[in-house]
């Protein structure tokens, strides 16, 4: 018992000190390594593809003054198609995209990669969630549009923590260049992911969420309670793809089925059998392939 309440003063003593830095994710993260880590599309041929690609470093100041990082590679001809990839939590522009890169350049698209906040090269001292991150994602389709300057087809692709972050955006008035989005395991809402990942963690989030959501309120400025993707995809009108494994108990299956029951607007659904979390490309390459270019086809022309 003795252990246990030490163990759990060192939790709250970590989240006072700054919730971002150590939180509940980052627990269940530690105790439950991905499913079927061990398939990987990376071949070598893939990764010396990879290698002698010539990426442009791209660059925007946030709303609150953050420097954020881009890498952007352009399509092998002149197009006004462009795949905005947001990636997931603690992870990195070309780790989480490496194994889709070469699949949408094949697909004559620019691919633009930012470093969320407090990600990769992008300053910033708090992990944004999807929320603070929409705002972020919203800013580079409208770098895009000044870069390119051209009207575009953009397709916004978002895994994990990026799909959460691009079903955020959903509910804010995007320009008419954001034809439809790829969303790839994202949450219901930053309140009930924490609640899910404490739960697993045998920790009660009762004991951990007031002074966390106390906190991210006086010191990043939003409340958990307000990060609600679900509320987001209600006022969406951009047509969406969701995809999620029907083995994800990190962010768990039947998330995906209240995000896609409440979006507003035109969206299909694929769950792969046998997937973890953010691991359905890796076990259905094919499949997933073959569902996302049917369902951008709808809203892209060549």
């Amino acid at each position: 018992m003795k252990k246990k309440t030490l163990a759990t003063a060192a939790i709250l003593s970590g989240i006072l000190i700054g919730f971002a830095s150590v939180t509940a994710i980052d627990l269940a993260c530690k105790k439950r390594p991905p499913k079927n880590k061990d398939k990987d599309p990376l071949d070598d041929e893939n990764l010396s593809w990879l290698d002698i690609q010539d990426f442009e470093d791209l660059e925007i100041t946030s709303q609150d003054g953050l420097k954020l990082k881009a890498k952007l590679l352009k399509a092998p001809r002149d197009t006004n198609k462009v795949l905005i990839a947001v990636h997931g939590y603690r992870s990195y522009n070309l780790k989480e995209y490496a194994y889709y890169i070469k699949f949408y350049h094949d697909l004559g698209f620019n691919i633009l990669l930012p470093d969320n906040r407090a990600h990769g090269e992008s300053e910033g001292t708090y992990i944004g969630f999807g929320w603070l991150d929409r705002l972020d994602c919203i800013q580079w389709i409208y770098k895009m549009k000044e870069y390119f300057n051209k009207d575009l087809q953009i397709v916004l692709h978002g895994i994990s923590m990026g799909s959460a972050t691009v079903l955020m955006a959903s509910g804010e008035e995007l320009p008419s260049d954001v034809k439809c989005i790829i969303s790839d395991c994202g949450f219901t809402s930053v309140l009930e992911e924490f609640e899910h990942e404490l739960k697993l963690a045998h920790i009660p989030p009762a004991l951990i969420l007031p002074t966390a959501t106390l906190l991210s309120k006086k010191r990043v400025g939003y409340s958990f309670k307000e990060a609600s993707t679900i509320d987001q995809v209600k006022k969406s009108k951009t047509p969406t793809l969701f995809i999620h494994g029907d083995q994800d108990d990190f962010v768990p299956t039947y998330m995906v089925y209240d995000l896609y029951n409440a979006c507003g607007a035109d969206k299909d659904l694929l769950i792969v059998e046998g997937a973890g979390h953010a691991q359905s490309y890796l076990v259905a390459q094919e499949l997933c392939e073959k569902t996302i270019i049917d369902f951008m086809n709808q809203y892209i022309k060549e």
